[in-house]
């Protein structure tokens, strides 16, 4: 799907900067450049076929969250509906579901994503929670849905962590486990448990297979590129720049290359890495958005992790040398999707192996 956009969207959802132009570490972008004069060809890119969006309505989920006058679900619906809102009507089919004491209830059956009716389906959510968390039987139902569903699919499950045990042989990560061993399912949990309970989520999850992740609700709230990065990435394919401008709202990073079957990062990327590092403190409301990818070699699992460890090592060098919060930095990961140069040769794998970053939030 072919889009004009302002280059804004660019900066959003992470894009590659092409120019005729002696490379900087970083190009500037400005207001102006923004509201009146670049306009940038893109390729939206489904990261997957399928979604489906598990919302927790349970009692707990009534609690406020820490510094804002707003209880979990309040936040989680408001957030939910806003990003629906921006979703690009890619092809997917879609669903929507609440989870009840005895597994889901469909607010939106698996159809054909549509953006008016998923919104209007999203009004039926709940904003009081009642009854207890049972993950177990909403796990469970989802066998069934899933099954009948191909290519990759993403579910998205909204919940504070915690679950009321019931009667019955598997838990709720076993559930999952075979639910992932069975199809092709990535598991994207955001959590609005306390931190310990996320530090054993994402120890979990991560046992499951290495597209499945958890986000802390807060940090979901700030950064709206997670819900966008696990169902899209973008390919920019032209850049265009019209006239010189002064005033500063962001930066695009020229693409960091990495060796082959490698994560560490190069000498030569280290000097970028402080000029961003540097950039990052003197902007404090600024966050960045981080996108990595592999070459074709080998198998996808093993990729999507290589592509999770690139992204990652980018994140700890800005937090290690720079104190930069963690928060500020989305780390979004793909494997093999959306080469940028051909895979057959060894100077195109060699620009397939690469994170891609942006930085924006300035105000």
């Amino acid at each position: 799907m072919k889009k004009t956009l302002l280059v804004i969207l660019a900066i959003v959802c992470v894009a590659s900067v092409l120019s005729t132009a002696v490379v900087q570490a970083f190009e500037i972008v400005t207001r102006e450049m923004m509201e009146k004069e670049v306009v940038t060809e893109t390729d939206l890119i489904r990261a997957v076929d399928n979604f489906i969006i598990m919302f927790e309505s349970s009692s707990s989920t009534n609690e406020m969250i820490p510094g804002k006058d707003i209880t979990k679900i309040q936040a989680t619906k408001m957030m939910l509906k806003e990003r629906m809102a921006w979703l690009p009507e890619l092809g997917y089919n879609a669903g929507l579901f609440n989870i009840t004491s005895t597994g889901h209830k469909e607010i939106y059956p698996i159809l054909p994503f549509n953006q008016a009716a998923f919104g209007a389906a999203i009004d039926k959510l709940p904003e009081t929670g009642s009854g207890p968390t049972m993950l177990q039987p909403a796990l469970s139902s989802l066998r069934k849905p899933i099954a009948g569903l191909s290519g990759k699919t993403a579910v998205i499950l909204f919940t504070d962590g915690s679950a009321t045990v019931v009667r019955g042989p598997k838990k709720p990560l076993q559930i999952a486990r075979e639910i992932a061993k069975e199809n092709d399912v990535c598991f994207y949990m955001i959590s609005s448990a306390t931190e310990a309970v996320n530090d054993e989520l994402v120890k979990d999850l991560g046992s499951i297979n290495a597209c499945s992740r958890v986000v802390p609700l807060e940090v979901f709230l700030e950064n709206p590129h997670y819900l966008g990065g696990a169902l899209f990435t973008v390919k920019t394919t032209s850049y265009e720049r019209l006239k010189p401008v002064t005033e500063v709202v962001g930066i695009v990073g020229k693409d960091m290359l990495f060796d082959f079957n490698s994560s560490v990062i190069r000498d030569e990327y280290k000097d970028k890495l402080a000029e961003l590092g540097d950039f990052l403190n003197n902007n404090p409301n600024a966050h960045v958005v981080t996108a990595g990818f592999t070459d074709n070699t080998g198998d996808e699992e093993y990729n999507l992790t290589l592509s999770e460890r690139r992204v990652t090592a980018v994140k700890n060098y800005l937090v290690d040398n720079f104190n930069i919060d963690d928060s500020r930095i989305a780390t979004l990961w793909y494997g093999p999707l959306n080469p940028i140069a051909d895979n057959a040769t060894s100077e195109g794998r060699q620009l397939n192996r690469r994170v891609e970053f942006a930085v924006g939030g300035i105000n």
